[in-house]
This record gives structure tokens, C-alpha cells and sequence, in this order.
């Protein structure tokens, strides 16, 4: 009885997500949870979850949740409530995501290994929907390599290399 839970976490871990999902943006995706050629918002990685996208920011040992619109746009958290099932270091640990400000829902990451591999469940009123989000050890190894952000904190702005910011249009500065 007891390995119920991790042979149901092992099933969901494994398991694909089959959606299709159409979007106003006359694209046609091929399956929920695929990595998008979108926009990121917030700087994280965004999925397809039916007619929604879900955007995944892992930073400073927290996981945060955005749900977007079909045109990528912050829905407000409002009857949004959710879950994240985190595979890492070999332990699957699932934490509540707790709604945060007007439009995040947060939760600590587990302690130990970085994540390898989450799946996020919202609910808004009578929708589940899901994401799932694969190789994140390398998406966390990528947001360390960001070494200039914009001075004005701009959404977006962070980089690899130097530049210029592309909402204020400041030169980035060196993170420290």
C-alpha cells in the first residue's frame, strides 16, 4: 500500500501529455507541455495546457507560476490554487503552490537536488489544467549563466552577454 503514492508519481512522471491545442495567435501546437518559441514574461519556460500556457520560473530556491492567456498575457490568480509533483535526486515530492501577489502562485523547492522534472496542476473553478516541464537541471544551469539584467529590473531583460535592455532600452548591467 504504501508505494501507491510513488507508483502514481512514477505513472505521472512518465506519462506524455497528448493535447492538441489551437490558439487565436493562428498557431497550432502539437501537444500540451512543448517547449514554445514564445515569449517568456517573467524569464522562465512556458507550456501549452489546453487553451491556456503556463510559465515555470525556478529562482532563488523557489518555484513560481504564472497562467497566461493565448496571447501570453498574466491572468490574475483569483480561484486559482494548484500543485507541483518535483522529480529530483531520484524523490518525487509534491508541494502546494500557494497564491502569491496578484498574479503568481509560489511554492519553496524541495531541499537537495535540483529539480530534473515538474508537472503543475492548476484549478480554476472547475478546469484542471496541466504542464509539465522537463531537463529543468539544465534550465537551472542557463539562468546561472545570466549575468547582465537591466538596472530598471525590466522584465525580460536578463542576458547572457551584454547589451541593451528591450523594454527601456538602458544598458544592462552586470548582475552581482
Amino acid at each position: 500500500m504504501k508505494l501507491i503514492p510513488y507508483l502514481v508519481g512514477a505513472m505521472l512522471l512518465t506519462a506524455p501529455l497528448s493535447l492538441s491545442a489551437q490558439h487565436s495567435h493562428g498557431q497550432t501546437h502539437k501537444a500540451a507541455g512543448e517547449t514554445h518559441a514564445h515569449s517568456a514574461p517573467h524569464g522562465g519556460i512556458v507550456r501549452t495546457a489546453g487553451k491556456y500556457h503556463v510559465e515555470l520560473v525556478l529562482k532563488n530556491g523557489l518555484m513560481t507560476a504564472y497562467l497566461l492567456d493565448d496571447k501570453e498575457q498574466v491572468l490574475p490568480n483569483k480561484g486559482l490554487t494548484g500543485t507541483a509533483m518535483v522529480l529530483h535526486g531520484g524523490k518525487t515530492t509534491t508541494v502546494k503552490l500557494a497564491p502569491f501577489g496578484a498574479d503568481q502562485l509560489r511554492a519553496a523547492l524541495p531541499a537537495g537536488a535540483p529539480p530534473t522534472t515538474a508537472i503543475l496542476t492548476l484549478r480554476r473553478g472547475s478546469e484542471t489544467i496541466n504542464a509539465r516541464y522537463d531537463k529543468l537541471a539544465s534550465t537551472s544551469a542557463r539562468a546561472k549563466a545570466i549575468g547582465y539584467v537591466c538596472p530598471m529590473g525590466c522584465t525580460g531583460s536578463e542576458s547572457t552577454k551584454p547589451g541593451k535592455c528591450p523594454t527601456c532600452g538602458m544598458d544592462l548591467a552586470k548582475k552581482s
